[in-house]
Formats: structure tokens, sequence, C-alpha cells
């Protein structure tokens, strides 16, 4: 399992992510997601995701059962600095994780 990991970026990242991603994306953070992928933007958008694909939160599956929405993929979540090798969106992450999540039930 994986830690999904909200950053908050440096100077030096922001840059990196705007030459990687656009200059005019308003990026101030990044959403970490072991192997599966990244997000980066403002932290509103990071955050959300961060929020709902977090283990410590669980949702209602069905009445009176709660999981997390990817029980396989993520141990934890945390908020803290990091260091980042690819400054680059992940494209169609959520798609990558829903499949990932789907191959671990399957066994």
């Amino acid at each position: 399992m994986y830690r999904i990991l909200l950053v908050r970026l440096t100077a030096d990242q922001i840059e990196k992510a705007k030459a990687a991603n656009g200059r005019r994306r308003g990026i101030t953070h990044a959403l970490l997601c072991g192997p599966y992928g990244q997000i980066f933007g403002t932290e509103t958008q990071c955050r959300k995701f961060f929020e709902a694909w977090r283990p410590e939160n669980r949702i209602e599956v069905r009445p009176g059962h709660f999981k997390s929405m990817f029980p396989n993929l993520f141990g934890d979540g945390a908020e803290k600095k990091s260091d980042i090798s690819d400054y680059k969106t992940t494209h169609n992450l959520v798609t990558r994780l829903i499949e990932a999540q789907q191959r671990c039930e399957k066994g």
C-alpha cells in the first residue's frame, strides 16, 4: 500500500510544475498517489481529491457498511513536503486508480 500525499509546493517546484503542465495553470499544490500518478493544481483542486481518496475517509457503500474509496491502494494520507521527480499531471489518474483497485479486489 502507498501513502497519498497532499504537498504544498515550493517556489522552485511550482516553476517546474508550470513548465511541465502549462504556464497559465494556477499551480500551488500536488497530490501524489504513489506509482499511480499525480495531480498538480490549486490547493482547492488537489484537496478535494485528497479528502475523497485518503483512507481515513469512508463512504457508505450500502446501509451501515462503510469503506474507503481505494482501500487496497492507500494505507494512509498525509500533508507534507516531498521531493518530486516528475512534474507532469497524470492523464486519466482516476481511471488508473479505479482499474488498480479492481485488479486488487479480483486478486
